[in-house]
């Protein structure tokens, strides 16, 4: 049978694809790894700190932007470039002179200048971090009317860890992965890290202070309960010091109670930066004064040279070399003998170290509050009574005066160190920094005490998880980076498309490749997820995908030429399948013969002259008002 099929004035609609494809972009995702929700980082003495931002994403991305928008207090950023180049599928920026107050982070994607994907964390700040060191009347004891903080921002915080001590031997562990938790709770079992217990008076402080400042505030606690000054120097040395009231080693272990503040120091003022160490402590030398050795009583030289050495220690351990010091004068424990249960030698001990030019600066007097106390030493708020630790708390908010904060030069948090995902292989690596002293890798969350230090680079299989590094420099400090996510498999090929698909001879296309987030490299010998190229012909380009030396198989896309008038007078054989357009006319002098499917296409025209020829069992199809466009 001869088939010959002619579609006259027929009109056929072709609608041009002109953008990307969105179901594409739709999948991409992009989350946040660093900063933590609820994270404060300490201001500087200026207002203001660098706040550093980092996660990962999949997909394309050929910038990453992040704002603040300004929650209570603080100023709002608003949308900036903090990657232009990210690479891996990780990213890591920095937004600067970020102002004290409480915001919500966003961050969003960008290729060929269109939002990718845009993600958010809840709450960060940029406000006040105070470490407190002591004994018990600052550590904290249960039951004893303590109270929380009542903002309903919930911008005072806290890491809920205490550090282990089983069967009354302290370990030397480093603390985990920060969970921030709010400090609004008087519940019994809160324990503010390393070894704070309850809220204590740190809740109502914070809220003094945010009254002051509208900033948000974050607490560690490094206290140790029953602990003397002499426990305290001695074991900054790994020195054995025994508990003043129960005579055995103190903590079990010769580190103890002062790893409590290094550790404090060497990971959470790291992460978080630090003003002060709050520094209340010396009931315990009141009872040792008391006893009838004179060669373990604790004179006012005695006190203040090894609280000094305390404070030296601190500073060394960290690297913080002039890391201010607030010292209370405390020294109150009822004197069963009658006496005024108060200690002039500790008291003037406390007073010769303070010393406003080396950063030491005079905190509250707390023996003259609550006098009697109710078991003779502790503070309580008393139902229907005295306040006492509510009273603390107003005295350490007057003490950190105006002029405490002018003079305390805060220590911002470290930088954020820069990863990078490479590939050989059947194997990812993630890159850190150099110049550590060491590199403990772990699998999403998991404590650093977990594993044991490796080396520089990790190398694992695809799809094996996602990875942190916790750094330690020469000091002890811990620097805690963003998380990688291991993708699940090689490189894959980029998905391209080209805009026109069809263009006139010499006319210019951009070619688009996306789904790759790593390395794209064109046939054309450029790069990037996006370039532009002015064929002269019908032309097919390819694409890669790669990571490190990880490269995937080409991806292909073609480009065709499109031409005004074209006369065809080849002839078409049995199994050709082929589709001729035009911008204008297309003019026919050939044969299609049997067993061939042929188009042609035109804007304007299809003249059939004399000498065409469609075969019996043909198929030939003549379209008008579609073509390719110039």
């Amino acid at each position: 049978m001869f088939i010959n099929r002619f579609s006259g004035p027929k009109i056929s609609v072709l609608i041009l694809y002109l953008g990307i494809i969105t179901s594409q972009l739709a999948q991409a995702q992009l989350a946040i790894s660093f900063p933590f929700d609820g994270a404060v980082f300490q201001r500087t003495a200026f207002n203001n700190a660098t706040l550093f931002i980092a996660g990962s994403y999949t997909g394309a991305v050929e910038r990453v932007e992040a704002r603040l928008i300004a929650a209570a207090g603080g100023t709002s950023i608003d949308w900036t470039s903090i990657d232009y180049h990210p690479a891996g599928g990780i990213y890591k920026g920095s937004l600067s002179s970020v102002t004290g107050g409480w915001y919500t982070l966003e961050v969003r994607s960008i290729v060929f200048n269109n939002v990718v994907s845009t993600t958010s964390l809840g709450r960060v700040g940029v406000g006040e971090v105070f470490i407190i060191a002591g004994q018990s009347n600052v550590q904290g004891i249960e039951n004893h009317g303590n109270k929380a903080s009542s903002d309903g921002q919930e911008r005072i915080k806290y890491v809920n860890w205490l550090l282990p001590c089983p069967d009354g031997t302290c370990q030397n562990i480093d603390p985990p992965f920060p969970q921030i938790s709010t400090l609004n709770s008087t519940d019994q079992g809160l324990h503010i890290a390393p070894n704070g217990n309850t809220s204590w008076a740190w809740g109502e402080l914070g809220d003094k202070l945010l009254a002051r400042f509208n900033v948000p505030v974050l607490f560690f606690n490094a206290a140790a309960s029953g602990s003397s000054v002499g426990n305290w120097s001695r074991s900054a040395d790994g020195l054995p010091s025994a508990h003043p009231h129960i005579g055995i080693q103190y903590g079990g272990n010769p580190n103890f109670p002062y790893h409590y503040l290094r550790k404090a120091l060497n990971y959470y003022a790291s992460l978080f930066g630090v003003r002060a160490v709050l520094w209340h402590q010396g009931e315990s030398d009141t009872v040792k004064n008391r006893n009838n050795d004179p060669n373990d009583n604790t004179s006012a030289t005695e006190y203040r040279d090894s609280l000094n050495y305390v404070i030296n220690k601190s500073r060394n351990h960290s690297n913080k070399i002039l890391l201010p010091w607030v010292v209370a004068k405390v020294s109150y424990w009822l004197d069963a003998g009658g006496g005024s249960g108060m200690d002039s030698e500790v008291i003037a001990g406390q007073n010769a170290t303070i010393n406003t030019g080396n950063k030491i600066f005079d905190g509250p007097n707390t023996d003259n509050i609550q006098i009697p106390r109710v078991d003779g030493v502790h503070l309580e708020n008393v139902t229907n009574g005295i306040q006492g630790i509510s009273e603390m708390a107003t005295a350490w908010n007057t003490s950190l005066s105006d002029n405490f904060f002018v003079n305390a030069t805060p220590y911002a948090a470290a930088d954020l160190p820069s990863l990078s995902l490479g590939c050989s292989g059947n194997t990812y690596t993630i890159t850190a920094p150099s110049g550590y002293a060491s590199y403990y890798w772990v699998n999403g969350n998991n404590d650093i005490s977990s594993v044991s230090p490796t080396g520089q680079i990790l190398s694992v299989p695809p799809g094996s998880g996602t990875y942190r590094v916790y750094l330690k420099d020469s000091s002890g400090n811990i620097i805690l980076s963003q998380a990688v996510t291991v993708p699940a498999t090689t490189p894959q090929p980029p998905s391209l498309s080209a805009v026109p698909s069809n263009i006139t001879a010499g006319q210019s296309v951009t070619l688009y490749a996306q789904g790759c987030s790593g390395g794209v490299a064109w046939s054309t010998g450029q790069g990037g997820y996006s370039v532009s190229q002015t064929p002269s012909q019908t032309t097919t380009y390819t694409a890669t995908c790669s990571i490190g030396s990880c490269v995937s198989v080409p991806a292909s896309v073609q480009v065709s030429t499109c031409q005004s008038d074209i006369t065809i007078t080849a002839q078409y054989v049995s199994g050709q399948n082929v589709t001729v357009k035009a911008s204008n006319s297309i003019t026919g002098l050939n044969a299609v013969r049997a067993g061939a499917t042929i188009i042609y296409d035109a804007k304007n025209a299809v003249i059939l002259q004399p000498g065409f020829l469609a075969e019996q069992n043909s198929l030939f199809t003549a379209v008008v008002g579609g073509g390719c466009s110039n």
